[in-house]
């Protein structure tokens, strides 16, 4: 079996050419040092190589000498982070329950990334660790950066307010002045910990979230606009998108789909029998192609893809391998 390595969508890039720009640098050259182009980046949920994504955002820091360049990057992503981890939340009752189905999706946007909750210095705190996977070797402080800011936003998405009193710590010795950390996070910064992520209070967790929550609305709603435009005319892309961003979450029913569609139930089914395809004939085609993707990623245990398929045990994920592919998923990692 060869080993593949390991993706991520390359929405995690969304803005970088344009950040690039702006700093006087060219992004065709910075994305060809590292096997990629921009052509890979058109859209958003292709995957593309972590570790040349990783790379690709320590070199843009380097030769542009931006040593904030993960944090730039990460304060253009607005809706096109948040949208998609805002459907992944938006059913949750808690805060709590909300980052536990978004740390569930989170190895459909980068594989092996994990986001952990943890007991914090103090009793009543928690630790949000997050860590990219050990099998990226090198230098990743962009990205590391990039990706807590991103998850402070998110924090703040679902609590609707700043978090002024939480902590955000890094493993790495500070690449910026602290002050220029605050001025990102909006926090206190803590480097050179044992790990990375946020410590918040751990009576967070608890909160109720508010299903008219507007700043989870809204990131939703920009979201599916942005997706719409991309595919203004192809009913079935939107409908595909949508449910590869919500599989490990079980939340793809038709009635789910079209409410963030802004249409009923019964409009989308008729438009969708205009076409003569049903709705479960595009969720199974999109379980199927995810099979496929996350398959071929060896890192990624057979437990875990079945997960981001949302199946509930992983003999579901071997019933559909067999009627799919006629093979086990083993067998078909096998063949990759």
């Amino acid at each position: 079996m060869s080993t593949s390595p390991l993706l991520v969508r390359a929405r995690a890039l969304t803005g970088f050419a344009e950040l690039v720009k702006e700093l006087g640098g060219d992004a065709d050259d910075l994305l060809r040092e590292v096997g990629l182009t921009a052509q890979m980046l058109i859209r958003p949920e292709a995957t593309i190589s972590m570790s040349g994504a990783v790379t690709l955002l320590e070199n843009a820091a380097s030769q542009l000498a931006a040593p904030d360049f993960g944090l730039l990057l990460a304060q253009r992503q607005d809706y096109s982070a948040l949208g998609p981890i805002a459907l992944v939340a938006r059913r949750a009752d808690t805060v709590g329950n909300a980052l536990v189905a978004i740390a569930r999706n989170l190895p459909y946007l980068v594989a092996r990334t994990s986001l952990r909750m943890e007991a914090g210095p103090a009793e009543e705190l928690v630790w949000l660790r997050y860590e990219l996977p050990s099998e990226i070797c090198g230098t990743q402080r962009q990205s590391v950066e990039m990706c807590c800011l991103l998850l402070i936003q998110t924090l703040r998405m679902l609590r609707g307010d700043m978090g002024a009193d939480w902590q955000v710590v890094f493993a790495h010795p500070a690449g910026v002045p602290l002050s220029r950390y605050r001025e990102f996070f909006e926090c206190e910064v803590a480097c050179q910990q044992s790990g990375n992520g946020v410590i918040i209070p751990r009576a967070i967790l608890e909160q109720a979230l508010d299903s008219g929550n507007p700043q989870i609305r809204v990131a939703v709603e920009r979201f599916v606009a942005h997706l719409i435009r991309r595919n203004p005319l192809d009913l079935v892309q939107q409908i595909e998108e949508l449910i590869a961003r919500q599989l490990a979450n079980g939340d793809c029913s038709l009635n789910s789909i079209a409410q963030q569609l802004a249409m009923n139930e019964r409009t989308l089914q008729r438009r969708l029998e205009a076409q003569q395809i049903r709705f479960s004939e595009i969720l199974d085609r999109v379980r199927r192609s995810q099979a496929r993707e996350f398959l071929a990623q060896p890192a990624l245990p057979l437990a875990e893809v079945a997960t981001l398929l949302g199946y509930s045990e992983q003999r579901s994920l071997s019933r559909a391998c067999l009627r799919w592919f006629d093979m086990t998923p083993g067998e078909l990692r096998m063949g990759f």
